[in-house]
């Protein structure tokens, strides 16, 4: 399925090109610029729906999250844009198509575990804090809610 360019599939359903794409720029994300040691692939992956926007070639995702269900609630997780297309709102849009998919499939809410620095993103897209900061992964993270209904 695609919702304004960005493309959502289970693992299960992706090409290994486009599984590739998408695990190198979480890796270079989240591992290589972020030096966060915790494993980047686990086990929600094979239950999530990937998101994600390949450049034209297919030879890379610009931008990419994933969607997956934890205690009854909607979680996104994973939300990386590439380094080159950084400025271009890809993520803002990536989110909004986000929350469009979820409205569709009549989800009244999506919560996420927020980066500390990138907190100010979600803000503008109108999440709220929920709960205290903790530590994941070595990084100081918030629990974040957008209710969509």
């Amino acid at each position: 399925m695609k919702i304004d360019n960005f493309t959502f599939k289970k693992i299960d359903e992706m090409t290994a090109r486009e599984f590739y794409c998408v695990e190198r720029l979480r890796n270079t994300t989240f591992v290589a610029e972020q030096k966060i040691t915790l494993p980047d692939l686990d086990d929600e992956d094979l239950i999530a729906v990937q998101v994600y926007l390949l450049n034209q070639k297919q030879t890379t995702a610009l931008a990419t999250c994933r969607l997956f269900q934890e205690d009854g609630k909607w979680m996104l997780g994973r939300v990386a844009v590439s380094k080159e297309a950084r400025g271009q709102q890809l993520g803002s849009k990536m989110i909004t198509a986000v929350h469009k998919f979820l409205w569709q499939n009549k989800i009244d809410a999506v919560y996420c575990h927020a980066q500390m620095r990138v907190k100010p993103f979600y803000d503008s897209l109108g999440y709220q804090v929920v709960g205290e900061p903790f530590d994941e992964g070595g990084v100081e993270h918030v629990m974040m809610k957008r209710d969509l209904a």
